[in-house]
């Protein structure tokens, strides 16, 4: 849309300030073309504006949809927080139950440990006191068959010195 100079009054105002006639309608048309050209109306510039307001209405409904996407993402990361919580929750409670559970039979373990400690000590006792006996036994036949021997042996030598003495 063309600008409203008012060509005639500015060539005026150029003839005034000394310009021909024809040099004063020459600038005038002249800058009336290029403001044509070039400068922004009203009306170009309300134009623009309501197509940048369109622009802007378009951007704001893409902001508008991302906003929801993130809503969702949003509602979707707080189920799955819950259900981490959940598992969480679930294994901290299964843990306790094994460790209990662990616990316990190692309790029983400890206990059937003790008993077959208890009976192999028994059983140790019990055979060290056979051998005990066994060795005391032997010990005493084998005092007694000393005593025998030593005994028949000074009655022997007994004898022999009792037969030097009489012969002598």
């Amino acid at each position: 849309m063309a600008i409203a100079l008012d060509t005639l009054a500015y060539a005026k105002r150029l003839r005034e300030a000394g310009f021909s006639e024809q040099q004063a309608q020459g600038q005038a048309e002249a800058l009336a073309a290029a403001m044509s050209d070039t400068l922004a109306t009203k009306q170009d510039l309300n134009e623009l504006a309501g197509q940048l307001d369109g622009r802007f209405a378009q951007v704001d409904a893409r902001f508008a949809q991302v906003d929801a996407r993130f809503a969702q993402i949003d509602a979707r990361f707080a189920g799955i927080d819950g259900r981490f919580e959940y598992l969480e929750k679930h294994f901290d409670t299964r843990l306790v139950e094994l460790e209990k559970r662990l616990e316990i039979r190692l309790d029983e373990q400890e206990k059937r440990l003790d008993t077959r400690l208890a009976e192999q000590e028994r059983r140790v006792e019990i055979r060290f006191s056979e051998q005990t006996a066994r060795f005391d036994g032997r010990c005493s036949d084998l005092e007694r068959r000393l005593t025998a021997r030593l005994g028949g042996i000074m009655i022997a030598g007994i004898g022999a010195v009792s037969a030097l003495v009489k012969l002598i």
